[in-house]
């Protein structure tokens, strides 16, 4: 790849007569100069958003775990939407793990992608928290110790996902 010196020198020199040559270098420098300032802004923002966000999936993987000891007393018939919830809540928190991994340890050239999975992992914690918030209430009445897992879960994917508990019940209804 080209430095922005080279080019800017290229685009100087006085044998560049071709109007395609100078074309071909000015879009060259246009694709080089959001590269290099996107590499240097993402460097900066990646250690203040992507500690806290990784120790926010490993409090949700400790309520998953929490929540699947608890559901074991419960009748098979609920027992099973409340695993599928969990289930759907275990691999949106894997997903959003790999895409803060990928997006630590990106560069200019793969930055796209790794954002491309935070959006998927999005979507699926989105998801995994409609399905929770479902089963949370088919649960309410059945048991207490359950219910209180399952909302636990619930708060903290909602942190995860950058919705306060409130906000989520609100936009759903």
């Amino acid at each position: 790849m080209w430095s922005q010196a080279a080019l800017s020198k290229m685009m100087q020199n006085r044998d560049m007569t071709s109007k395609t040559t100078r074309i071909a270098a000015a879009s060259l420098l246009a694709l080089t100069l959001p590269l290099v300032q996107g590499t240097a802004a993402h460097a900066e923002v990646r250690p203040a958003t992507i500690v806290p966000v990784r120790s926010q999936t490993e409090v949700v993987t400790r309520d998953i775990t929490l929540a699947a000891v608890v559901s074991l007393s419960l009748p098979a018939t609920v027992r099973v939407q409340v695993d599928s919830a969990i289930m759907s809540a275990q691999a949106a928190t894997s997903a959003a793990q790999s895409a803060i991994t990928a997006v630590d340890t990106a560069d200019a050239f793969s930055l796209w992608t790794a954002q491309a999975s935070l959006q998927d992992a999005r979507t699926a914690l989105d998801a995994a928290s409609a399905e929770l918030r479902h089963v949370t209430s088919t649960v309410a009445g059945v048991d207490p110790d359950v219910s209180a897992a399952l909302g636990a879960l619930q708060t903290d994917i909602d942190v995860l996902r950058g919705v306060r508990s409130g906000d989520a019940v609100a936009s759903a209804v």
